[in-house]
């Protein structure tokens, strides 16, 4: 967990809306199910769907997972292509954009919350060495002491610095990811994303997607 001053934080909310993206940000699946009715299932060529009311979030987020698939040897599409539709999507259209496209599963995703954690670190104190000139042309330094007679000697003195209690500020993005197989319509695996502290919202799409495609490569979901 970084520690995350007022400043910090908002230079961090500047970030989270920047479009640049970096490599730095972690997501972890923190849960997880797998249909045991679907042990020997290897799907090859998914219909991703991202549900958001913003279309320009959906189509990145849906183009995002294609690519994060296919990095793992998988096949997908957006669905944003075949359904470029602002409104929420109906079963029929959905349905009507899957027949031909040699689909055989579909994998939607949901956010479920954004969380913002606190954590109070307590006050430190620490001696700081304080260096005394005098008179009598001694010093006290952080090697000793120079001169000056026992009285400069018995005048020096160490300064008690404090550094005041803050809160640390952790955000988690957590999403819902879901694979359904389109011969049977049903559920094959189902999981939760946690993305936390992420750079900017390119960098938590890119972690996510790629932690998930990795995860579905893992349970040989996708070739």
């Amino acid at each position: 967990m970084t520690k995350t001053r007022p400043s910090k934080l908002f230079i961090f909310f500047i970030a989270l809306c920047a479009l640049a993206a970096c490599s730095t940000t972690s997501t972890n699946i923190s849960q997880s199910y797998r249909n045991p009715g679907f042990e020997e299932t290897v799907f090859k060529k998914l219909f991703v769907i991202g549900v958001a009311e913003n279309q320009e979030s959906r189509q990145a987020f849906e183009d995002a997972f294609a690519k994060a698939i296919a990095a793992e040897g998988g096949g997908a599409q957006a669905s944003w292509g075949l359904l470029p539709q602002t409104t929420k999507l109906e079963e029929e259209e959905i349905r009507a954009a899957i027949e031909g496209g040699d689909f055989d599963g579909v994998l939607i995703t949901r956010l479920l919350s954004v969380d913002k954690d606190q954590e109070y670190v307590e006050p430190k104190a620490y001696n700081n060495a304080q260096t005394r000139y005098y008179s009598g042309g001694g010093y006290y330094g952080g090697g000793g002491y120079y001169g000056g007679g026992y009285y400069g000697f018995y005048g020096t003195t160490y300064t008690k610095v404090h550094e005041p209690g803050y809160f640390e500020t952790s955000t988690t993005l957590r999403l819902e990811t879901s694979l359904y197989s389109l011969a049977t319509d049903g559920l094959v695996w189902t999981g939760q994303s946690d993305t936390v502290d992420p750079e900017s919202i390119p960098d938590a799409r890119a972690s996510m997607t790629t932690a998930v495609a990795k995860r579905l490569k893992e349970e040989k979901l996708i070739p």
